[in-house]
């Protein structure tokens, strides 16, 4: 039986009646699985401080109607990280907002924080901002009340409910 070796982690056995025809169509599936992953990837565009785009990330709704994003390939030092709602870690000690996520619309007063140094404390931006989560429920912007950072995300895909 051959192999048909279509990225590094995917091989598709073929047989020794493959066609043309359904090779095609495999590798059209191939194509639009990978395809349809990549639009549902969390993406971050950071446009002040200094211009930066980092993939990946999720967010996430939790019970207590927080809801939280993380964006960028450390997970362990996002490059941008926020929160709506009573879960935010240090709400009650920076005055933030602790109102529960209610769905798209305008969140005053939220814990933002943009990393873009090699450590948390190397080139870092933290404070209470406005994060505006758009009608698709998935987007939206984020400024800190200081202007000192902003942006654009996208979750990927509208946050579940729990």
């Amino acid at each position: 039986m051959a192999v048909l070796v279509t990225g590094p982690s995917m091989a598709v056995p073929m047989t020794t009646g493959s066609t043309p025809a359904t090779i095609a169509v495999m590798i059209q599936h191939i194509v639009l699985t990978a395809l349809v992953a990549a639009s549902l990837a969390a993406t971050a565009t950071i446009q002040k401080p200094k211009a930066r785009t980092v993939t990946g990330g999720v967010c996430r709704l939790a019970a207590d109607g927080t809801l939280g994003g993380n964006f960028g390939p450390n997970a362990s030092l996002p490059t941008l990280a926020w929160t709506i709602g009573p879960g935010a870690a240090m709400a009650s000690q920076l005055h933030a907002n602790v109102a529960k996520y209610a769905g798209p619309g305008s969140y005053a007063n939220e814990i933002i924080a943009v990393y873009l140094g090699k450590t948390a404390l190397e080139d870092s931006y933290l404070g209470l901002g406005t994060i505006v989560i758009a009608p698709d429920g998935k987007s939206g912007t984020f400024a800190l009340n200081d202007k000192s950072a902003s942006g654009t995300f996208d979750c990927g895909a509208v946050p579940a409910r729990p």
